[in-house]
């Protein structure tokens, strides 16, 4: 498995972007009993999603990588915590865990293999924690 290139990240990012954008455009129908689990889900994508004009204006790889890794553990997390925590509320009659699947995960894999031999440390795939194996 070989690190993506900066074009691939860059072509996964803006999609990214576009969609959140469209979802932006598309809350027009908010049922006030799903208000807190769309602003967690709104205020997640804010978090994942912050460092992208600056990355994507410096062009600089390793940054790229970096907020592409970061991107795909955050949104692993958010999925599992809208299963957790709001399973039943919806956006435009779409439960939002199916809102956020159709985010792109297609170098999720390659970028936390990057990471683990950039810093050394194991991701877990079966929670959001790291783990460092000392003998």
């Amino acid at each position: 498995m070989s690190t993506p290139s900066y074009a691939e990240l860059k072509k996964e990012l803006v999609t990214a972007l576009d969609i959140h954008i469209d979802l932006l455009k598309d809350t027009s129908l908010i049922d006030p009993e799903h208000l807190d689990g769309i602003m967690f889900m709104m205020r997640s994508f804010g978090f994942m999603l912050d460092r992208a004009p600056k990355v994507l204006l410096e062009e600089d790889p390793e940054e790229m990588n970096f907020l592409m890794f970061q991107y795909y553990s955050l949104l692993s997390e958010l999925k599992h915590n809208l299963l957790l925590n709001y399973p039943n509320t919806t956006l435009q009659n779409r439960p939002l865990i199916e809102v956020v699947q159709i985010f792109p995960t297609t170098y999720e894999k390659d970028m936390k293999l990057w990471w683990e031999q950039l810093t050394g440390l194991r991701v877990d795939d079966s929670k959001q924690t790291m783990s460092l194996d000392i003998d």
